[in-house]
């Protein structure tokens, strides 16, 4: 493997300048106070490979030099397992074609089914609504590799520019309390179950004139037995926002969805805390039902409707799915948790933005526990609404905690992004075993 990724770089010619187009990526965002100990491995692994003397043994170095360097796609022109999104360019950038490697056959749980919000599908895992779900280049990446419910990126009734960059950064070290600490030089090595990552995007999206089109194009693009959701947001206040709410939720509808997510759980709406950042909506649960009820008398009586939120405590929880449960098909959650993200030197990670969001395995415990408690609510209220649980999912394990939850369905972007081959994997260890399965 690595004498063919060495023989492509040469082709290429893109083996001589690999280091310095490497610590050009280090350095893009914030420069390293240890910079020469993250350049020098780099500059003998070049020398190795200009010898023809890198082995297998060089495959991990090799896999986060070329990825930081820019070059993950040759990576994955070669199946190896990197990470999908390129963190160095901007999310317009991104949006084109994910860097990670695609297998060649779409694995498969052989002819056994799930049933999640109305649909059978070939095996109960995705990708939730975020930059992994952008487009339809992206929706043909995951569905190719096995991900089988996943949710288009949140989409808005007027186009939207993301935050300054960087919007993405690993996050390898444990959270202080509610502090995180995360360099943009920070790496975890792809198919890693402990990965955690932050970002701080603020909800992109392009005009309904390009994001509908493509929407259709992404529909068409999956197979019969997956599933694509569509997020929608809203902006405003009181009627204001129910109404952009609903009118979103329509444009998505006429572009073909039968299946729209109301992303009730990022910071986008309320009003603004000193961090920078605005409260989920959902932590309003009159505004929450207000803007449900209203998308629901607009949509058409076959499209399903998800209610996507943030982690809730018990109580705030216990008081909103009830009053969910009759307008929903289903329920989704949780997105990432909302923490102060710092440099090892202090200064902010995000620039004017305090706090971002945390995802990965470092949320699973609250994911598993989000996902029981919803689950409860459901038995014990007697509801039908589908459960679609996310957060920390980065293994088969972890997978299968949510699912053996209760959940209907699982989705994953940390994990994903970090490991394009995790459905594979998912399916390899669970396809076979998996309960629930509709009988065919």
């Amino acid at each position: 493997m690595v004498g063919r990724v060495r023989e492509d770089l040469v082709a290429r010619g893109l083996l001589h300048g690999l280091v310095d187009a490497y610590t050009a990526g280090l350095t893009r965002f914030a420069t390293p106070p240890d910079l020469g100990a993250l350049t020098a491995p780099a500059a003998a692994l070049a020398g190795r490979l200009a010898a023809g003397e890198a082995g297998t043994s060089d495959l991990p170095l090799l896999t986060r030099v070329l990825f930081v360097a820019g070059h993950g796609g040759v990576l994955a022109a070669h199946g190896v397992r990197t990470p999908s999104y390129d963190l160095q360019r901007s999310y317009r950038e991104n949006l084109a074609t994910p860097v990670g490697p695609r297998l060649p056959e779409r694995p498969r749980a052989g002819d056994r089914r799930w049933r999640v919000l109305g649909r059978d599908v070939g095996f109960p895992l995705g990708v939730p609504a975020c930059v992994l779900g952008g487009g339809e280049e992206w929706v043909r990446f995951h569905a190719r590799n096995g991900f089988s419910v996943l949710t288009y990126k949140t989409v808005r009734s007027r186009a939207h520019e993301p935050n300054a960059r960087p919007n993405w950064t690993f996050a390898p070290r444990p959270a202080d309390g509610d502090v995180v600490v995360s360099d943009p030089w920070d790496w975890v090595e792809p198919g890693n179950p402990g990965v955690s990552t932050v970002n701080s995007f603020g909800v992109p999206s392009p005009a309904p004139e390009e994001w509908m089109p493509d929407l259709e194009r992404s529909l068409a693009a999956v197979d019969d037995d997956q599933l694509l959701l569509v997020s929608v947001m809203g902006s405003g206040d009181g009627p204001a926002l129910a109404g952009d709410f609903a009118a979103t939720a329509r444009l998505a509808q006429e572009a073909g969805a039968t299946v729209v997510e109301l992303n009730l759980s990022c910071p986008n709406t309320l009003t603004a805390s000193p961090d920078g950042v605005k409260p989920p909506l959902c932590l309003d649960a009159d505004a929450t039902v207000a803007v449900v009820e209203t998308v629901r008398r607009d949509l058409d009586d076959r499209t399903g409707l998800v209610a996507k939120l943030s982690w809730l405590d018990e109580q705030r929880l216990a008081a909103l799915v009830p009053r969910l449960a009759p307008l929903v098909d289903g329920v989704a959650g949780i997105n990432t948790l909302a923490r102060r993200v710092v440099r090892s030197d202090g200064e902010p990670t995000f620039p004017g933005r305090a706090v971002a969001g945390l995802s990965g395995a470092a949320v699973r415990g609250q994911a598993l526990e989000f996902t029981r408690r919803l689950v409860g609510l459901r038995e014990a209220g007697g509801h039908r609404f589908d459960v679609l649980a996310t957060g920390g999912v980065t293994d088969p394990a972890s997978f299968r905690a949510l699912y053996d939850a209760g959940a209907d369905a699982v989705q994953s972007a940390s994990g994903a992004f970090a490991d394009p081959f995790l459905a594979r994997d998912c399916i390899a260890a669970h396809g076979d075993t998996l309960p629930r399965a509709v009988p065919r």
